[in-house]
């Protein structure tokens, strides 16, 4: 879906190269479908264990009850989300030393054999025990790779990109994420509604992860046919930046020396991601839970919210290229700490207009971070510490403080009995991204240090 886009005419005019060293437009078109396409099949994974959680749950964990079964399969679900910190500890380290094309080949190569594990995978009826074990397993092992994808992504994309363009071109990246989301969706609702509920928890269920694979392995294909980023080769080419490269010099590196830049990119990260799973992912259950709408609405209101983001995130990153990412993710900060609180007061009306109003108070916002924030991560980081530096910071935030937001607003919800805390959890992410903000140099048409 993101590919699709990417190939438009439109885009193609848009990266028209500045300088000499991004003079292959169709080098960098490659870098971007190849390295999006990676980021959709994480997020279309992310969909379909959402999507099929209930008959997941029946397959792998048979003999429990059907909420222990939800519970397992989430728990399951989880483990693969809070091992992401240790494939950034993995992936990182080889992006930098062997290349980002090496490890985000390697990443989305195990990230489509466990997809297919998956599809083939024997259910608890075959195998017994060792179904969930397996299951488990496997989870483990895309988690993974996940830990790899995003950090080596940005960094691939923007090492490639023309200075002036950055934003732009590393913004579709969360366009791939959020169309990978929504055609996982889409493609559980279609063969649910072809096949039949029975026939999707006999077998079908398994098609949506063959899909998964087989589209993994385009990626993967696409990966293996794009050029390595023009940073890295420089680095390549220079003996004495070479030897800077060795493994224990570069990690300890990495910690001694950039420790400012990895507090900077959890800060910015957890505002991002805060914002993004309270809003879209807390929110419909907010609706049903607390305000007391029919879980149909919240559900229709996420996805149409989601829609109107995704065609605005292009337009987004243009707009970071011209006016400087740093601001816009101080808009972005400014709007939720002065708009939260009045949004989730108004998600409780009855008014759909008034509803959907203030959940599109909440989007702007995330809007105006899925266009700017992507380059300016980047930028943190010196070329020779950039993809670990990246990967382990974004992953550890994301682990405790963005995929935890939903769960932290219920227990706190159910805790205080305040159903406008979810708000404060917001302006708490904002008041901490701009801290991070405060110290972070705007390179926004600026070459990337290196």
């Amino acid at each position: 879906m993101g590919a699709k886009n990417l190939s438009s005419n439109e885009l193609s005019a848009y990266m028209q190269p500045a300088e000499s060293r991004h003079a292959d437009v169709s080098a960098l078109r490659r870098a971007v479908v190849g390295v999006t396409c990676g980021n959709m099949i994480e997020w279309f994974d992310f969909a379909l264990y959402s999507s099929l959680a209930t008959i997941i749950g029946n397959v792998f964990f048979k003999n429990q009850s059907h909420a222990t079964q939800l519970l397992s399969i989430y728990a399951t679900f989880a483990a693969g989300f809070l091992i992401r910190p240790i494939g950034s500890f993995v992936f990182g380290p080889i992006g930098d030393r062997y290349g980002r094309r090496t490890a985000l080949t390697l990443s989305i190569a195990l990230m489509s054999i466990a997809t297919f594990c998956i599809a083939v995978l024997p259910g608890y009826d075959s195998i017994g025990a060792a179904a969930p074990v397996l299951l488990l397993v496997i989870r483990l092992l895309q988690g993974l790779s996940t830990g790899g994808e995003y950090g080596g992504s940005c960094t691939f994309i923007a090492e490639h990109a023309p200075d002036r363009k950055r934003s732009f071109l590393t913004s579709w990246l969360e366009f791939g994420n959020i169309s990978g989301f929504l055609l996982g969706g889409a493609v559980v609702n279609a063969l649910m509604f072809s096949l039949g509920e029975a026939t999707m928890a006999a077998w079908g269920w398994r098609i949506p992860f063959v899909i998964a694979g087989l589209t993994g392995l385009v990626a993967l294909y696409l990966r293996l046919n794009v050029d390595e980023s023009p940073v890295f080769k420089q680095m390549q080419q220079n003996e004495a930046q070479q030897k800077h490269l060795a493994h224990t010099q570069r990690f300890v590196d990495l910690l001694l020396a950039e420790w400012p830049q990895l507090l900077k990119c959890a800060g910015l990260t957890a505002v991002f991601n805060i914002t993004y799973y309270v809003a879209l992912g807390y929110v419909p259950g907010y609706l049903a839970d607390v305000a007391g709408h029919p879980v149909e609405f919240g559900n229709l209101l996420a996805m149409i919210a989601t829609l109107v983001m995704l065609a605005l995130i292009p337009l987004s990153g243009r707009l970071a290229d011209r006016i400087g990412g740093t601001k816009m993710i101080m808009l972005g900060c400014l709007v939720i700490i002065v708009g939260a609180v009045p949004a989730f007061s108004l998600l409780r009306s009855q008014s759909v207009a008034v509803v959907f109003a203030a959940l599109m108070l909440l989007v702007f916002a995330q809007v105006l971070f899925e266009g700017s924030m992507p380059a300016t991560l980047v930028s943190l980081f010196r070329a020779p510490v950039r993809y670990s530096g990246l990967a382990i910071s974004y992953n550890v935030s994301v682990s405790l403080l963005g995929g935890t937001a939903p769960l932290i607003n219920t227990w706190l919800i159910h805790r205080t009995g305040n159903p406008v805390i979810p708000a404060w959890y917001l302006i708490g992410g904002a008041v901490l991204g701009l801290i991070a903000l405060r110290f972070v140099k705007d390179m926004t048409g600026k070459p990337l240090p290196m």
